[in-house]
């Protein structure tokens, strides 16, 4: 009776593995108009799936601008708006990771120079950085493409990058800022070196806060009144 078993179990796994080849090649040409236009379709719909994820991306963007800090400080929904776009960004790819971060980088230097300066426009460009600190761990791969850049958008972006990735700080190239960028770009590098203070311990530590004192005396070297908000910012680094 085993014996009998066993032969049926034999013959029912070779039926098997001819009859389905067999079924899926009849269903490849019974339904082979539907295929055809289903592959004719494929990317069209690749497509519009793509512009879903593109279109969320902007929305969370938008979401976490809404919601910026009045003295353009980091936000807890900056760094989580920033990991979520960080696990999708594979989905999403670099290129249009990059293509957002370059819009924004374009609509600081347009800003800048069409709108007239004051809260407004503060406001504004606030907003920019929160995106641009959304999408900074993201890409900072180009961080040093962003870095030599003659835009002061995309200038503002590597700063946007080092404040939510302090490894990434530039002291050097921070430091540079306060001698050459308008006070919206410096002041966010005072928060960068902050930041940057904040993350390491012992020498290292020490190092930032002496190049944070370099900045203060630039600052303060200026004809005028100095730019106060970055003067408060530097000065509670430095008198820790």
């Amino acid at each position: 009776m085993e014996h009998w078993a066993k032969l049926v179990t034999a013959v029912a796994a070779a039926l098997s593995a001819v009859a389905w080849p067999a079924v899926f090649g009849g269903a490849l040409i019974a339904f082979r108009k539907e295929i055809s236009s289903f592959l004719t379709r494929l990317p069209s719909f690749l497509d519009r799936l793509r512009k879903m994820k593109i279109a969320g991306l902007v929305t969370e963007l938008d979401a976490v601008a809404d919601k910026a800090s009045s003295t353009g400080e980091v936000t807890i929904e900056q760094t989580r708006a920033a990991a979520q776009i960080a696990m999708v960004s594979r989905e999403l790819g670099d290129d249009q990771l990059f293509s957002e971060l370059d819009k924004l980088c374009l609509q600081y230097d347009t800003l800048r120079r069409t709108m007239q300066a004051g809260s407004s426009r503060t406001l504004e460009m606030t907003r920019i950085i929160a995106k641009m600190r959304a999408l900074g761990p993201s890409t900072t791969s180009r961080i040093e493409v962003y870095k030599g850049s003659g835009s002061p958008g995309s200038r503002l972006a590597a700063v946007a990058m080092m404040q939510m990735d302090p490894s990434q700080a530039d002291l050097e190239w921070l430091v540079q800022r306060f001698r050459v960028e308008a006070p919206f770009i410096f002041y966010h590098a005072s928060l960068a070196l902050t930041n940057a203070a904040n993350s390491r311990a012992g020498s290292e530590r020490l190092e930032v806060i002496e190049r944070a004192r370099n900045a203060r005396a630039i600052i303060q070297s200026f004809d005028g009144k100095p730019d106060q908000e970055t003067l408060n910012v530097l000065v509670h680094l430095t008198t820790e």
